[in-house]
């Protein structure tokens, strides 16, 4: 089985990611093990905790590309980023500063853990009401949405995206973000799993983690859009 890999911290030397281009490789190569065989490097866009990565991630990106070429000419590469959002984080999307997903209309957007309901709704209606389609990044670790499905739904309604990590399901935030994404899949409000692989030990580039209870409690089609359909979607700049 092959998976898609849309939220990666990948890149080497832009945030909390992978620090060396060894490690970069390391992970692509781990990544590769575990059948992945599509990967969108999302590295943080959070200028008060990293300054400005635009630059520096499109280099290393171009490293990363020049070593799947020549290593694994079947893996797909697509950039983005990961927006922290903040006052000023529309106007680094309309000036380019923080990238969309491969350039179209989807933007990964998180949040703190403790965050306000208020402010990931006010969040949303901004960008969403500038064009953008917004993907919530990691949505089961966000307490003040625990068991919140109303606004979740309603969320989805009007094109909202659900990213839930894969690891997550075995307990690697805590149990009640564990409660929440198995909630959000039986429920049907999950619509992409991805890694948000950081290293290669706490936070691994695996997709596979997440398929015992995937294959329990979804039927085939379902797994395939959770683990691949929706972000092809996402990366043609399609309605999921």
């Amino acid at each position: 089985m092959q998976f898609f890999d849309l939220h990666s911290h990948m890149l080497c030397g832009v945030d909390d990611g992978a620090k060396t281009s060894e490690e970069m490789f390391a992970m692509l190569e781990m990544a590769y093990e575990d059948g992945i065989r599509a990967v969108c490097l999302t590295p943080h866009y959070s200028p008060y905790l990293f300054g400005d990565t635009s630059e520096t991630s499109a280099r290393s990106f171009e490293v990363l590309k020049e070593y799947v070429a020549k290593k694994h000419p079947d893996m797909r590469l697509f950039i983005g980023h990961e927006l922290g959002y903040h006052h000023s984080g529309l106007d680094a999307l309309n000036e380019g500063k923080c990238r969309s997903i491969a350039g179209g209309r989807y933007v990964l957007v998180d949040f703190p853990e403790s965050v306000e309901f208020f402010e990931i709704q006010s969040a949303m209606d901004q960008l969403q009401r500038a064009g953008y389609f917004v993907i919530l990044a990691h949505t089961e670790r966000y307490r003040c949405l625990f068991n919140h499905f109303g606004w979740i739904e309603q969320f989805v309604e009007e094109g909202g995206v659900i990213q839930i990590n894969a690891s997550s399901v075995n307990g690697d935030w805590g149990r009640g973000a564990a409660k929440q994404w198995k909630k959000l899949v039986k429920k049907g409000l999950a619509h992409i799993i991805s890694t948000d692989a950081h290293n290669l030990t706490s936070r691994k580039p695996l997709m596979s983690v997440c398929m015992p209870f995937l294959q329990k409690h979804c039927d085939a089609r379902t797994i395939r859009a959770l683990t691949w359909d929706n972000a092809c979607r996402v990366v043609r700049d399609e309605m999921i």
